[in-house]
């Protein structure tokens, strides 16, 4: 690795830098944590208003970065796309800790929806899109209950676990308004494919 500004360095460069973190290369890791350490505590006071929250939420997720190196991917996703991910599922927890019920409505804060990580995605298919699509257009058939739990899975993909302490139900009332709701979308969908 050359000493040049880490400013300048490419999305290549950048991948090749984690190559060596993965072989616990310490000098690595630690220009990758002076590079991406100040852009995330900005990243982190904006949203979490707290400079000591920053502080730790920077420390816990460049730890994240050096204990989980082996599964970053250069060819899936940046490295600045893969970190930020890793802060911003962070600030999410936070979240949820001090706001418990309202910190989903600040998911779209916290992510324009423009900027999906890739490697979030897993087995990214285009039907998903399609079915996103036409939930999205029939999301008001259904009874307010059974909606609030297709918005939380399937649009803002959150696990059943999560959904159902943030609506204070059981997991089975979850999967079970899923199922429901996803009957009466299917069928309302393929009506009107008829």
């Amino acid at each position: 690795m050359s000493m040049q500004s880490t400013n300048s360095y490419t999305r290549a460069e950048w991948t090749e830098c984690m190559e060596l973190v993965k072989k616990r290369d310490t000098s690595a890791f630690a220009l990758v944590f002076s590079h991406f350490s100040p852009r995330l505590k900005q990243f982190a006071f904006k949203h979490m208003g707290n400079e000591q929250v920053a502080v730790e939420l920077v420390q816990e997720a460049m730890a994240t970065v050096w204990q989980k190196s082996a599964l970053f991917d250069g060819s899936k996703s940046s490295l600045s796309t893969w970190i930020y991910t890793i802060a911003r599922n962070l600030c999410f927890d936070l979240l949820r800790k001090q706001k418990g019920r309202q910190a989903h409505i600040l998911a779209d804060d916290i992510w324009p929806s423009d900027f999906l990580p890739p490697d979030l995605i897993e087995h990214y298919a285009p039907e998903h899109e399609m079915l996103k699509e036409q939930v999205i257009k029939f999301l008001d058939i259904l009874p307010e209950a059974q909606r609030k739990v297709v918005q939380a899975v399937y649009l803002e993909d959150l696990p059943h676990q999560q959904v159902a302490e943030m609506y204070d139900i059981p997991l089975g009332t979850v999967k079970s308004r899923l199922r429901l709701a996803v009957e009466k979308l299917r069928m309302t969908i393929e009506a009107e494919q008829l």
